[in-house]
């Protein structure tokens, strides 16, 4: 008697053959002439599987994986596995196949049009952001990926490498991911990764939505000259008076400020969303490679969010309290272990010091006094602690505003349109979290070799792509069928959702057991039963209702079931 923990397996290599990537892995990647056993694409789907339910990308751990679940492989994928076909040196030549920027280009494009295709996907928003990630490595040449760069993990002491990723919202769903030097500027790094963007949709008319770095005149005026919109906050540092410029005017003129409200669906309140002041000017831009200047009008918001503006006034709250903790002890009269000051300018200058390091310049007010001493001689303290009521409110006004910066017409996207497309950032980071920590866990890298280090960012993504692909098509189910599913949550099973996770989903097939029994020649097999929870995510899926039992009584070849 033998037996297979399966659990989520069957699940995923189904998934994985329903989104088509077994299929145009292997149409694209062209292995060496002597590559034997497995299919490239077979032993991506391996792999992805692997990846998806043990959260870790290490390449050793996979043979042993896969031996101890050969039965359920060989009959989901109708292969014969070897025991040399998921060994590490398979697996890295894998990523050095898959390391190429050309065959990742040519596969994202590839993937990209058939999932528009078959699962009708928006193309209406693209989401341009890169992350850094740090790693031990030391690079190997000068012109390496690994470099010191800005840090976004907050690690400058460690080398890194850039990670550019261009997503469809409201998604989430990668459609690029390439990998850049650890030292470069992300300013020039969204114009290549539009144009790859653009090229896996099949399509220029996009709204490309960024931070501050895609504003840079150079990146506006590509995207306008290729007839795309875009939409991103503006704050470049040569433009700090201009943007002055524009807050102050705007709080001199409330009466032209739009509010922009919503209706809490629990209390029926009307909740101030934000206000903004709109203003239009002209933009032009030479463009170098074919010397035509591009001329286009341009909105500018300049949006004030309440929500923002609490939270920026909390801190501003509590850097006044600290800076009080500070100056508080110069109120008291110099004694045994306190600073005698001798003169007022000494003691201004101490007072001066710790207002300018909380900037709270002009807002808190001291005066200061001289004292007589039981030894007869005089010092000087501070006398009164004070809070300028009208630079105080003035400050607080301040607070909350950005400038956003758009080439898109009224009729195109009203005000409430384009912020809530510029809010949906959380969705990228979400991404960036699942690649880095999260779930695919792309700390720590253990190879070194730089095209396999591309190789496996790709591979990630591509498992990103198939967690997002997954949760999008559970809930577009669940939305027709206007229902919730419940048994997801292990705290309380009685919880229902209609927006589950396919983290949650995964890990839902647990405990599933594939149970053989040889006896007299004959070979008995029985599958755990599924709980009604299991059984309605294969039918929110597509997936063969007898995907898991039809184990018990394999038919000669169990790929066509998988594709019915």
């Amino acid at each position: 008697m033998t037996s297979e923990q399966i659990n989520s397996l069957p699940l995923l290599l189904g998934i994985l053959n329903d989104l088509g990537i077994r299929d145009l892995i292997d149409t694209h990647v062209q292995p060496h002439g002597h590559w034997q056993g497995a299919s490239v694409g077979t032993l991506l789907c391996i792999w992805l599987s692997h990846l998806l339910l043990e959260r870790d990308h290490c390449m050793v751990t996979v043979r042993d994986w896969a031996a101890e679940r050969a039965f359920t492989i060989n009959s989901l994928l109708d292969i014969t596995l070897r025991q040399t076909d998921c060994t590490d040196d398979r697996l890295a030549q894998l990523l050095t196949l898959l390391g190429q920027p050309q065959l990742q280009a040519r596969l994202d494009q590839a993937l990209t049009q058939r999932w528009l295709r078959v699962y009708r996907l928006p193309t209406q928003t693209l989401r341009l952001d890169s992350t850094s990630v740090s790693l031990y490595h030391q690079p190997e040449s000068p012109d390496s990926l690994l470099q010191f760069g800005q840090s976004k993990d907050h690690r400058p002491d460690l080398r890194q490498f850039k990670l550019m990723l261009a997503s469809l919202d409201p998604l989430g769903l990668p459609l690029v991911c390439p990998v850049v030097a650890g030292n470069q500027a992300d300013d020039g790094l969204y114009v290549p990764t539009y144009e790859a963007a653009v090229a896996a949709l099949g399509t220029r008319n996009v709204l490309a939505v960024g931070d501050s770095k895609m504003a840079a005149c150079a990146t506006r005026g590509h995207l306008v000259a290729r007839h795309s919109c875009y939409l991103c906050t503006y704050r470049p540092p040569s433009a700090t008076a201009e943007l002055a410029g524009w807050i102050n005017d705007a709080l001199a003129h409330p009466e032209r400020w739009q509010r922009l409200e919503t209706l809490d669906p629990q209390t029926g309140e009307i909740k101030l969303d934000a206000v903004v002041d709109v203003r239009t000017r002209e933009q032009c831009w030479l463009d170098p490679a074919t010397l035509r200047t591009h001329s286009w009008s341009e909105r500018v918001l300049v949006l004030q969010s309440p929500i923002y503006q609490a939270g920026l006034r909390g801190r501003l709250e509590q850097r006044l309290a600290r800076l009080t903790e500070r100056l508080l002890p110069l109120m008291q009269p110099p004694t045994r272990g306190r600073t005698r000051y001798q003169s007022e300018a000494a003691l201004a200058a101490v007072v001066s010091k710790r207002i300018a390091e909380a900037k709270l310049e002009g807002i808190v007010q001291v005066s200061l006094s001289e004292v007589r001493l039981p030894s007869g001689t005089s010092g000087w303290v501070l006398a009164r602690l004070w809070v300028d009521l009208a630079a105080w409110q003035a400050r607080v006004a301040r607070l909350g505003w950005q400038v956003y910066v758009t080439n898109t017409s009224a009729e195109q996207y009203d005000l409430a349109a384009l912020v809530g497309e510029y809010r949906h950032q959380a969705v990228q980071e979400r991404g960036f979290s699942r690649l880095k920590t999260r779930n695919l866990q792309l700390r720590p890298v253990y190879v070194r070799d730089e095209t396999r280090l591309r190789g496996l960012v790709w591979l990630l993504c591509l498992a990103l792509r198939v967690l997002v692909i997954t949760e999008q098509r559970v809930r577009a189910a669940l939305a027709a069928q206007h229902q919730e599913i419940g048994g997801l949550n292990p705290a309380s099973r009685s919880q229902t959702t209609a927006r589950p996770t396919t983290e949650r989903i995964i890990a839902v097939f647990k405990n599933i057991t594939l149970t053989q029994l040889e006896q007299n020649g004959a070979c008995h097999r029985q599958v755990s039963a599924l709980s009604a929870t299991q059984q309605q995510l294969l039918g929110l899926l597509g997936l063969p209702a007898d995907l898991y039992t039809r184990l018990g009584a394999p038919s000669p070849n169990s790929l066509p079931h998988l594709r019915e």
